[in-house]
């Protein structure tokens, strides 16, 4: 077998590689989404895992608060980030700027199943508008490159290494939770 210079540097260069070239579907401009979402100020929702789905909400959305309530059974090993976005109005911004100020579930929770309980007006607080600024710009830089069409939108790696994107509640979401690979 007779082997050219390119030849055996391309292989030499792939043996340095901690996986093979061709294990990732992912694309450049996928890894680029991944990558701005991982620095996102997202809200932790089940034990931390290398398998995670990330979730685009509004805190105004019917079908955000759905799939939030769908989603409190047993994952397995999945991790939801939640992702805030959707600020159309005094109270939706409020309620964004407090989710990524305090990062929680709990206040997740409180945001999606108790709307009109009081909460801290954050509206002056720097770090929190810095907070929801982030979280608004990723969203916004994202969304022509996934095709960004309502809330919530899940984003995840599946199991081949490819980007997948799901607008809405899946009907089944032990299914699509299955399709979520490690990232």
């Amino acid at each position: 077998m007779k082997f050219s210079r390119r030849k055996a540097m391309g292989l030499g260069l792939a043996m340095m590689l901690p996986f093979p070239a061709f294990a990732s579907q992912t694309t450049p401009a996928d890894q680029e989404v991944l990558n701005a979402l991982s620095m996102a100020p997202w809200i932790g929702d089940g034990p931390r895992s290398h398998r995670h789905v990330y979730v685009v909400y509004a805190p105004w959305c019917p079908v955000c608060k759905l799939l939030f309530q769908r989603t409190r059974e047993n994952r397995a090993d999945i991790q939801l980030r939640w992702i805030a976005s959707g600020s159309r109005d005094d109270r939706a911004i409020n309620q964004n700027l407090n989710a990524v100020f305090n990062r929680s579930l709990g206040m997740l929770s409180r945001i999606f199943l108790q709307p009109e309980a009081e909460i801290e007006d954050l509206h002056k607080n720097t770090q929190a508008l810095m907070a929801l600024a982030l979280s608004e710009g990723t969203v916004k830089s994202i969304a022509p490159k996934i095709n960004l069409t309502g809330y919530p939108t899940l984003i995840f790696v599946d199991r081949n290494g490819a980007m997948q994107v799901i607008a809405g509640v899946p009907k089944d979401l032990d299914v699509v939770f299955a399709m979520v690979g490690a990232a």
